[in-house]
């Protein structure tokens, strides 16, 4: 016996079990594939965020030397890291915005833009840095991720091993007053001389 074309109609109406695994698979690959470009995306833009740093903090140590013909007396040749020290020094000369208080001296004229910022315990921290410190990491670990300069000591127009850039960064030679970086996550990418951002 044949059934009438609206029972038939009725009967297919809703999903098989097959279809229903068919898309669910199919949404599951296209998250995959759309989460690990997202994930790259936020890299990207990170990456970004601290090379546009070190650039800025290069302005400032540049600026510094040509308003005040010299370098500071706390710094000598070789890596020096972005701490509270350094912080104070280019947030006094007004280079860099820093958002730092000197908590010695009264009337410094130096605020924070946003309360509680979690780099102005050590420095400045690059974007891994932050992250560290935000997730409760303390110590040498988050001290790594300090932003690092070296400056043009000998005062020939580059920055190099003869200034104290350090052997890991292999040849590099930055034309100017100031090159800074930061390293990534990985210790072995750190001692391959391979940097988060850069200013060169």
């Amino acid at each position: 016996m044949k059934l009438p074309e609206s029972v038939r109609s009725r009967a297919r109406a809703g999903f098989t079990l097959i279809e229903l695994l068919v898309v669910i698979v199919i949404i599951a690959v296209l998250a995959a594939t759309g989460g690990g470009a997202y994930m790259h995306f936020i890299e990207q833009a990170r990456q970004s965020n601290a090379s546009d740093t070190c650039a800025q903090i290069a302005a400032a140590w540049t600026h510094y030397h040509q308003q005040l013909g010299f370098w500071p007396q706390t710094l000598g040749s070789g890596v020096q890291k972005m701490d509270t020290e350094m912080c104070e020094i280019l947030g006094k000369a007004g280079l860099l915005d820093v958002l730092y208080i000197d908590d010695n001296e009264a009337n410094t004229g130096l605020t924070r833009n946003r309360d509680n910022e979690p780099e102005l315990a050590v420095g400045l921290l690059s974007p891994i840095g932050l992250d560290l410190f935000e997730k409760g990491v303390r110590g040498s670990r988050v001290e790594d991720h300090l932003y690092h300069f070296v400056l043009d000591a000998n005062e020939d127009g580059m920055v190099d091993g003869s200034d104290g850039l350090p052997g890991s960064l292999g040849d590099v030679k930055v034309r100017g007053d100031a090159a800074v970086w930061c390293w990534p996550e990985s210790e072995d990418a750190r001692n391959d001389g391979e940097v988060f951002g850069c200013n060169w």
